[in-house]
């Protein structure tokens, strides 16, 4: 008996075609697609993988021009990548390109596309389509988070496109390293969790700026780097890496908490001759280490001079290691008076360095250093231990009636360590001054970089009976929301403030302001920097309890500070 074999169905056999297809891929986040030799869509995936992508239903984009949501941009690109796979039998090409999300921004996808058109069951261009954030390349390492490309990967990309430039003249292209700024404080206040969800944002906004052609990864926390393929202008780079700030620092709904933050950018281009791809990323590392010392457009490109500056950080690194065991370090003694008698109070203990080939080094050209590399632990400790040591001695000897204390700051790194109360209580013991005589200067910028450590570790001091002062009030990055924090004893107010009174209205009224703040909070107020006798007059009818600065004395070393308090309680 013969049978008649009808006409085949090539619609239905697609649709049995793509139901197969992704039920291979069910669950991997891909939606999968069958078109006709000319483009004509004969199967799209299932509403659940479509709206992961796009935000929208299937019938939403059946039907319809499957280009329309593609950026302009990028249209020609993904036309001439289809008509060359369809046009080839076993042909498979992977593009990425922008394609409009319902939300109303553009997120970036992956397809990759297979001729199948000879298979008799598929007879179709298949194309399995993810987002790039969420699948990778075979071979391609990414990070856990944002799933971006990670360091090893995106050296890989930046390899290939040193190796190009060797082959072609007309080639070029930049690397930006892109650190997210105040992270410390976001954890300290918000916790890992929505730092996470900052990640994913920030790199969502990231692949929506760039290009397809361009590379973006992660190498943990918040840096970010990014290739710009075919651009090799400092110029332009420049241009891109103000857009790329700009985007960054718009504020961040997450997880009920409004978040901003900042994007510091490093740029190296390939206008410099390199050889491998690491001298591209150590270039732009550097240019983003200048950069983040900038006040202001903290971003940069690399110049040989940065080179020159990295030695010479490196240098001072190993001779401040040799510092300490040489015992180069000094303190000096600032000494803080009480604003209604003039009488001595205290000194706050200011530490200098000094290097036999150079002299007495001040505290900003190494404690940044000390700060970066963790060498200020160390210093820290031994500042804690002298200053003890000499305040105990001059109260032994000099002083007859009430006690003078010595402040003494404490960094961010040192609030982090899990024994900083044992080495305050240790040096307690071992100078024999009482832990009300020690007054330890804190900043709200470090106790928010170490939150539930600075609180736990201060409410253990606190109940030694150490006295914690909130230093630099004003300048930190969040100031009043914070104040209540911590059982602060004492509040000191920023130079910055108390060098504008008498010369600006609004600044004497904030000063009074924070003055009257303190003292409801039961603390009472040190101004920082008063220089002139308007200065302490004034800040005297405000009922601001105590100042230092030049009008009263210089910091000295512990020889002159030693002829000061006697001559001051004689």
């Amino acid at each position: 008996m013969t049978h008649k074999i009808d006409t085949i169905d090539h619609s239905a056999l697609a649709e049995v075609a793509g139901r197969w297809l992704e039920a291979l891929t069910l669950g991997s986040a891909e939606v999968v697609a069958l078109f006709d030799p000319q483009g004509g869509l004969r199967f799209l995936g299932s509403n659940t993988a479509v709206r992961a992508l796009l935000g929208c239903d299937v019938m939403a984009l059946r039907g319809g021009d499957p280009m329309a949501r593609v950026h302009p941009s990028d249209r020609d690109r993904l036309l001439r990548a289809f008509r060359e796979v369809a046009s080839q039998a076993g042909a498979q090409q992977t593009v990425e390109y922008r394609v409009m999300h319902e939300r109303g921004e553009y997120v970036r996808l992956r397809s990759i596309a297979v001729n199948r058109l000879a298979d008799s069951v598929v007879g179709s261009v298949v194309v399995h389509t993810s987002s790039v954030m969420a699948s990778g390349l075979p071979g391609e390492e990414r990070d856990p988070v944002t799933h971006l490309l990670n360091r090893a990967s995106f050296t890989e990309v930046v390899e290939k496109a040193v190796q190009r430039t060797r082959s072609d003249q007309t080639y070029g292209f930049s690397v930006l390293v892109c650190e997210l700024a105040r992270l410390k404080m976001l954890i300290g206040s918000y916790g890992q969790e929505v730092v996470d969800q900052l990640y994913l944002e920030v790199a969502k906004r990231l692949i929506a700026l760039l290009r397809p052609e361009d590379s973006l990864a992660q190498f943990g926390g918040g840096e970010f780097a990014i290739l710009l393929d075919g651009v090799c202008a400092k110029r332009q780079a420049a241009k891109i890496a103000d857009r790329i700030q700009k985007t960054v620092e718009m504020s961040y709904t997450l997880d009920g908490h409004e978040i901003t933050t900042a994007a510091i950018v490093g740029i190296a281009t390939s206008e410099r001759t390199y050889e491998q791809a690491e001298h591209v990323m150590r270039d732009a590392a550097l240019a983003a280490n200048r950069a983040r010392r900038l006040t202001r457009k903290r971003r940069a490109v690399f110049q040989t001079q940065m080179r020159v500056e990295d030695t010479r950080f490196m240098s001072t690194v190993a001779v401040l290691h040799g510092a300490l065991k040489a015992d180069q370090f000094r303190l000096h003694y600032q000494p803080i008076v009480e604003l209604g008698t003039r009488g001595l109070v205290g000194f706050e203990a200011l530490l200098r360095w000094a290097r036999p080939d150079e002299g007495l080094i001040p505290p900003d050209q190494f404690i940044p250093i000390a700060e970066e590399t963790g060498l200020i632990v160390q210093i820290g400790e031994w500042v804690l231990r002298e200053a003890t040591r000499q305040m105990a001695h001059w109260n032994r000897t000099l002083c007859i009636g009430e006690p003078l204390h010595v402040a003494v700051n404490l960094s961010a790194k040192q609030l982090a360590e899990e024994d900083l109360a044992q080495q305050v209580e240790s040096a307690l013991t071992d100078s024999g001054l009482a832990a009300a005589q020690l007054k330890l200067e804190v900043t709200e910028t470090a106790v928010l970089e170490n939150r539930d450590a600075a609180v736990e570790i201060i409410g253990r001091l606190k109940q030694k009976g150490v006295r914690i002062s909130l230093d630099d009030f004003g300048t930190g990055y969040s100031s009043f929301s914070y104040l209540y924090l911590l059982p602060y004893d004492t509040l000191k107010i920023d130079r910055s403030f108390v060098s504008q009174i008498g010369e600006s209205g609004q600044s004497s009224e904030i000063v009074h302001a924070i003055i009257v703040l303190a003292h409801n909070l039961r603390m009472d107020v040190v101004a920082e920097g008063v220089e002139t006798a308007a200065q302490a007059a004034q800040l005297n009818t405000m009922w601001c309890e105590f100042a230092q600065g030049y009008y009263f004395a210089k910091p000295v070393d512990a020889e002159t500070a030693t002829s000061f308090i006697a001559a001051r309680l004689q």
